[in-house]
């Protein structure tokens, strides 16, 4: 168990320096070293109190608050980075209310009731004069919940996030996303052990006390882990999409209501669109931006996403990617490309990698690129034979 808290500490503070040598520092960055920092402490009081530090100390009641910063603070990252947003004051309220709350409780606890009082810990549960002390078994189950609260809020915001790049960019291989599912799958994993066997191991139940801070601090160590060598590992691990500031204020049902471009303006700019995509081919940029498109339009973002989104039917990424696979079609389709592996001609059209050719290709044809390449090049094959 010790090597475990000592392996938390270890990593958690290379990680933090990792993050403060790191220079010019935005706002997600001072975030990540606010968590890191809390997080160092946090396995160090751990640490002290597996070595039974403060065992007879009522603190030790308080300590076990620190629990309920965890995730908030995490998440505070996370949204930040993600959202290029600042903490409002009603969600710093949200994320911090329940560590202010328990401290509150304590204090009330420590300075009225616990002097006059006989206390005990039986399974991790308080008892007051030998009865349950039911507003810290409240607190319990606060511990219990708001981990898988703030994951599944977690995955909602990147589900969130995914959606606004989907708008943005046309290549979503260079942005990983896979660390970050692996990151929420692992605490999904963890939840759907961890809770139950805390809730089997309440009041000597049927479930290990002994065995169950062993399984947290596991689960800690792993989580660091990953976001040491993940989120360090890879240099672009998040891109902040467009500002949000051009749609602040936008109806929830409608987010063009107050665009201001019209529909006859809108189809001209989709006319334009289109002309530039057949004559001026700029999907052929492997990391073209939606900026980028819109700034050779003399539009604003904005206003391609309408466009795009209300006459086209699709998000920049897929009207983006479409044409890419037009192109790669095209070239299957000419005898003079017939010697280019596929990939060579995916990567002419725009494509970075095999992987989102391939994916993006089956998603358009509803075939793998070989499937369809093989059934052209059998459909030319009989159309040359009939003509001969």
């Amino acid at each position: 168990m010790e090597y475990l808290i000592v392996a938390g500490i270890v990593l958690s503070a290379l990680l933090l320096a990792v993050t403060l040598s790191k220079k010019n520092k935005q706002a997600p960055d001072k975030l990540l070293i606010l968590y890191l920092g809390f997080a160092t402490f946090w396995q160090a009081y751990f640490y002290l109190e597996t070595l039974s530090f403060l065992q007879n100390s009522l603190f030790m009641l308080l300590g076990k608050g620190l629990y309920l910063l965890n995730a908030p603070l995490f998440f505070a990252y996370i949204y930040v980075l993600t959202t290029s947003k600042k903490l409002s004051p009603k969600l710093i309220t949200i994320l911090f209310t329940p560590f202010i709350a328990y401290i509150i409780h304590f204090l009330y606890f420590y300075l009225v009731v616990f002097d006059e009082a006989s206390l005990s810990i039986q399974n991790g549960l308080l008892y007051i004069d030998g009865n349950l002390a039911l507003s810290w078994m409240f607190f319990v189950i606060l511990f219990l919940l708001i981990e898988p609260a703030f994951l599944i809020w977690f995955y909602f915001l990147l589900k969130k996030y995914r959606q606004k790049l989907l708008e943005t960019e046309s290549d979503l291989r260079r942005i990983q996303f896979r660390w970050l599912y692996l990151l929420f799958f692992l605490c999904l994993i963890i939840s759907i052990i961890l809770v139950p066997a805390s809730i089997l191991s309440i009041d000597g139940g049927w479930f290990s006390t002994d065995l169950l801070p062993i399984m947290i601090q596991g689960a800690t160590v792993l989580f660091f882990f990953i976001v040491g060598y993940y989120g360090f590992r890879q240099t672009t691990v998040f891109v902040n999409p467009a500002s949000d500031s051009a749609t602040e204020g936008y109806s929830k049902t409608d987010p063009y209501q107050r665009s201001g471009l019209s529909a006859a303006q809108a189809e001209i700019y989709h006319t334009q669109l289109l002309t530039m995509m057949e004559e001026r081919k700029p999907h052929l940029n492997g990391a073209l931006k939606a900026g980028e498109l819109a700034q050779s339009l003399n539009i604003s973002v904005n206003h391609l996403s309408q466009v795009l989104n209300k006459i086209q039917g699709q998000n920049f990424f897929d009207f983006v990617n479409g044409y890419r696979v037009k192109e790669v079609i095209s070239k299957m389709e000419n005898p003079k490309n017939h010697h280019l592996t596929l990939l060579a001609m995916a990567l002419d059209s725009g494509f970075n990698s095999k992987t989102s050719f391939n994916t993006v290709f089956k998603e358009v044809t509803h075939q793998t690129p070989s499937d369809f390449y093989k059934s052209l090049t059998s459909d030319i094959q009989k159309a040359d034979k009939k003509r001969f």
